[in-house]
């Protein structure tokens, strides 16, 4: 924590517990499941991938496209379930992408200062 501000450091340094390591888990950007009547995933369960503020975004996005292809297939639930995967895949793609990016720079070395130039434009 070199040159941190002390009351920034004292946050970690002066806990009353270690910290706790926890691995982030992610499926690769490519990935894709097969399709398996009448079922499908939306929200987190569809896009496991390191935090990056997108999850709620993703899910109400989610579930108002599944709710449109639905409406749009209204007799053909299977035709509906593969136009929504098909299109979730393809949106959700840049942001898994920009998740792996933060999480690089958010938890590889520099970090702190790999963030400022984020927020700055740097």
């Amino acid at each position: 924590m070199s040159g941190w501000a002390p009351e920034l450091a004292a946050l970690i340094t002066e806990s009353d517990t270690e910290p706790v390591h926890r691995p982030h888990f992610g499926l690769p950007i490519d990935h894709r499941w097969p399709r398996v009547p009448g079922v499908t995933l939306l929200g987190d369960a569809a896009h496991l991938q390191p935090p990056n503020g997108e999850g709620a975004n993703l899910a109400m996005q989610d579930g108002a496209e599944l709710g449109t292809a639905l409406a749009a297939h209204p007799e053909d639930t299977e035709a509906a379930l593969a136009a929504y995967e098909q299109a979730m895949f393809a949106r959700s793609a840049d942001l898994a992408t920009d998740g792996i990016t933060m999480n690089r720079i958010l938890l590889g070395d520099n970090a702190a200062g790999k963030l400022i130039a984020v927020l700055t434009g740097g």
